[in-house]
C-alpha cells in the first residue's frame, strides 16, 4: 500500500538533504573578509607604487628641464671672453658657472618637497652638487658645444615603506651655437625685462679696410684713428658677404675690385685681433653726424611685434622693436637734419645710461671685454647693450649723401654696451660678442664653405639644444 506524503513530511526531508544554509553563509563571509583585506593590502601599494613611479616620472622630466636650461645657460657662454690664448679657462669657467646656476634654479619639485629649508648647493641629491660639464669643440667648424649631465638620487614617498628610499636618475642636454643672420635681440635684464634687449634705432657705419688689410672706422670727424673711405683701395667686405650675398651692398670699393677679407665687425675670441682685424671689444665714439636714426615705422616692419607705436622714436629707442630684423632688411631713416628726432633719441639713451649705469666690474672689461656689474652679474646680460644695425660705409661717400639718403641696406648687425651718450648725442662703447635672441637661421645657399675670407665663427650665433650623439 502507497504511503502519501503530506506536507510536513516534504519540508523534513528538504532540510534533511541540504546543509543548513546560514552555517555556511557565516564561513563564506570569513573567507571574503581575508581576501577583502589582502586584496586592499596589495592595492594600496600598487596605488602607492603608481604615486611614486608618476612622481619619479615627473622628477625626470624636471630633471630634464632643468639640465635643458643649464646647457642653454653654459651654451650662451660660450660665447663671451676675448682672450689672447683661446685654450684660456676662462671661457669654460664662465660657461660651467652659468650651468651650474641655472640648472640649481630648476631643481626637481620632489628634492624641494624633501627638504624645503635646505640650500640646494649644500644638498647632496641637489643637481648642482651632481653636475658635469664637459665642453667639446667640433674642429671642422671650430663652433664649439657643450654637454652638460647630471644624475641624482630622488626620495620616494611611499616605497620606503618596504626599504627603497630613494631612486637614481639620471639625463644630459647639449647646446651649441648656431649662425644667425638676424632675430629678435640680445638676453637682457633690468626692470624693462626681456624688452631690454630688443633692437634699437640706431644704424651705425661698419668698418673697412684699406689696402694692407687693416681695419678702419669712420665715426668722428676729430678721431685720429678714423677717417672717410675715400682711398682707391679702401673696400668693404661684411661678414654676411657669402653665396647670393657677395654683391653690392655688402661688397663695395672706392675703385676697382674689393679685396677679399672680411670687414672689423667680425667675431673674435682673440686679443692680438683688436684693432687689427675687428674692432669688437675696442672703445669707440660714433658722432652724431655719423649714425642714422632708423625710421621702423616706414620700414614695412609688422607694428603688432611692438607694445609701443614705431612712429614714437622716443619709444622705440628706450623700449627696443622686438620683432625680427634680418640682415639684408631696407630700412627707412630719417635726415641727419631732423634734429628734433637726434634729440629724442639722444635724451632716451641718456635716460637709460642714468637708469642702469651701475658700476661696471672693470677686470672683466679689461681683460676679457665683456660686460658684468653688481646688479647684472651674469655676462653681457647688461641692459645697456642694445642690439643695433650697421651699414656699407662706402656708399656714403661725399658730404652731400647725408642730406639726400633716405634708407638704408642693414649689412651687419652687433651688440652696442653703451657706455656714454655725450650731450652732443655721441656715442661711446663696445661691441661685445653676440648671442642673438630668437636668432633667424641663415639660409644654406649664404653659408658657404669656410675658407680665409668666410668662416662661420665670425657670426653672430644662437644658443639652440642639439641631438646627444649616440654612446
Amino acid at each position: 500500500m502507497k504511503r502519501s506524503f503530506t506536507l510536513s513530511d516534504s519540508i523534513q526531508n528538504f532540510f534533511r538533504r541540504r546543509p543548513f544554509p546560514r552555517r555556511q553563509s557565516r564561513g563564506q563571509r570569513g573567507s571574503i573578509m581575508m581576501l577583502t583585506a589582502v586584496s586592499m593590502i596589495g592595492l594600496l601599494g600598487l596605488m602607492a607604487l603608481a604615486i611614486d613611479l608618476g612622481y619619479l616620472f615627473s622628477s625626470q622630466t624636471q630633471l630634464q628641464n632643468g639640465i635643458n636650461v643649464a646647457a642653454l645657460a653654459a651654451g650662451a657662454g660660450l660665447r663671451v671672453t676675448i682672450e689672447a690664448d683661446p685654450k684660456a679657462a676662462a671661457q669654460e669657467n664662465i660657461a660651467i658657472s652659468l650651468a651650474t646656476k641655472y640648472g640649481g634654479l630648476n631643481e626637481p619639485r620632489i628634492l624641494k618637497l624633501s627638504k624645503p629649508d635646505k640650500d640646494p648647493k649644500d644638498d647632496a641629491q641637489s643637481i648642482t652638487a651632481n653636475m658635469n660639464v664637459k665642453i667639446d669643440v667640433d674642429p671642422t667648424t671650430n663652433i664649439p658645444s657643450v654637454r652638460v649631465g647630471a644624475t641624482i638620487r630622488t626620495p620616494t614617498l611611499f616605497a620606503g615603506a618596504f626599504g627603497l628610499q630613494t631612486v637614481k636618475i639620471g639625463t644630459e642636454a647639449t647646446a651649441s651655437l648656431l649662425p644667425v643672420d638676424g632675430g629678435t635681440g640680445t638676453i637682457a635684464s633690468g626692470s624693462q625685462g626681456s624688452r631690454a634687449g630688443c633692437w634699437r634705432p640706431l644704424l651705425l657705419p661698419d668698418t673697412f679696410y684699406n689696402r694692407t688689410s687693416n681695419t678702419l672706422y669712420r665715426v668722428s670727424d676729430y678721431s685720429l684713428t678714423s677717417r672717410r673711405p675715400t682711398e682707391p683701395d679702401d673696400y668693404y667686405r661684411s661678414r654676411f658677404a657669402a653665396g647670393d650675398r657677395n654683391v653690392f651692398p655688402f661688397v663695395d670699393s672706392v675703385a676697382g675690385a674689393p679685396g677679399s677679407q672680411v670687414t672689423g665687425l667680425s667675431d673674435t675670441q682673440l686679443e692680438f685681433d683688436i684693432g687689427a682685424k675687428t674692432i669688437m671689444g675696442q672703445q669707440v665714439t660714433f658722432g652724431q653726424n655719423y649714425y642714422y636714426i632708423a625710421n621702423f615705422s616706414e620700414s614695412g616692419l609688422p607694428q603688432d611685434q611692438s607694445l609701443y607705436p614705431l612712429s614714437s622714436v622716443s619709444d622705440v629707442t628706450r623700449y627696443g622693436y622686438c620683432g625680427k630684423i634680418q640682415v639684408g632688411a631696407i630700412i627707412k631713416v630719417y635726415d641727419l637734419n631732423d634734429l628734433a628726432r637726434y634729440d629724442q633719441v639722444k635724451m632716451e639713451l641718456r635716460k637709460m645710461r642714468e637708469d642702469f649705469g651701475d658700476s661696471i666690474d672693470s677686470d672683466s672689461e679689461r681683460i676679457y671685454h665683456y660686460v658684468t656689474s653688481g646688479g647684472y652679474p651674469d655676462p653681457n646680460s647688461h641692459p645697456l647693450i642694445i642690439p643695433v644695425l650697421l651699414y656699407n660705409p662706402i656708399i656714403q661717400r661725399s658730404q652731400t649723401f647725408a642730406e639726400t639718403q633716405t634708407q638704408l641696406a642693414v649689412t651687419n648687425i652687433g651688440l652696442f654696451y653703451l657706455k656714454d651718450v655725450s650731450p652732443e648725442g655721441d656715442l661711446t662703447g663696445y661691441f661685445v660678442r653676440e648671442i642673438i635672441a630668437g636668432g633667424t637661421q641663415i639660409l644654406p645657399r649664404n653659408l658657404e664653405r669656410e675658407s680665409a675670407s668666410f668662416q662661420r665663427r665670425w657670426l653672430p650665433m644662437s644658443v639652440q639644444l642639439i641631438p646627444n650623439k649616440s654612446k
